[in-house]
C-alpha cells in the first residue's frame, strides 16, 4: 500500500511539475534547465572523482561548470581574449566594419560592371554560364550571412552573378 501512495504522489508531483514547466516563461525556464543540469553535472562529476574516473570527471564538471556560466564553453572566447592581449582595438575594428563588409565598394554610378563581376567570382572574362554559377555557389558556401559572411558579401555576390549571367541570355 505505501508503494501505491508514493507512486500517486510522484505522479502528482509530476504533472504539476509539467504543467508548471509549460506555463512559465521560456528565458526562465531555460535558465531553470542550464541550472539544474549544471548542478547534476557537478554532483555526478563528484560521484565520479569518488570511485576514481578522473577521466570521466572532469570533462563533466567542466561541462557543469559552463553549464552555471563559470567558465565559457564557447571556443571563440578564447580567441577573443587572445586578440585582446595581441591587437586591443580590434573588437572596434570588427564591429566598424561587420554592417559594411570588407572588400571593393561599388563606383559612384551604382552599377557594377562585367570586369568587377569576374573579379568578385574569381574568374577570366569570357567565363561560361556554368563557371559563373559553379563560382557563385563556391562562394556563396562561404560568404553566405548564415555562414558567418556579411549581407553586403552576399549581395556583392549576387549582383555580380546576375550580371554575367545576363550578359549569357
Amino acid at each position: 500500500m505505501p508503494e501505491l501512495l508514493l507512486g500517486a504522489v510522484i505522479l502528482v508531483l509530476g504533472l504539476w511539475a509539467i504543467n508548471a514547466f509549460s506555463k512559465a516563461d521560456p528565458k526562465q525556464a531555460a535558465r531553470l534547465l542550464r541550472a539544474l543540469g549544471g548542478v547534476a553535472l557537478l554532483i555526478f562529476a563528484v560521484f565520479l572523482l569518488l570511485r576514481g574516473e578522473i577521466g570521466l570527471a572532469i570533462p563533466a564538471g567542466l561541462i557543469g561548470l559552463g553549464l552555471l556560466g563559470w567558465i565559457s564553453m564557447q571556443p571563440r572566447d578564447l580567441f577573443a581574449a587572445y586578440f585582446d592581449r595581441r591587437a586591443p582595438g580590434w573588437r572596434e575594428h570588427a564591429q566598424g566594419d561587420a554592417g559594411a563588409g570588407s572588400g571593393p565598394r561599388p563606383p559612384s554610378g551604382g552599377k557594377m560592371t562585367e570586369e568587377e563581376a569576374y573579379q568578385i567570382l574569381g574568374l577570366q572574362p569570357g567565363a561560361g554560364a556554368d563557371d559563373v554559377a559553379r563560382a557563385y555557389r563556391t562562394l556563396m558556401k562561404k560568404l553566405h550571412p548564415d555562414q558567418g559572411g556579411t549581407t553586403y558579401l552576399a549581395a556583392r555576390i549576387n549582383e555580380a552573378k546576375d550580371v554575367l549571367l545576363r550578359r549569357h541570355r
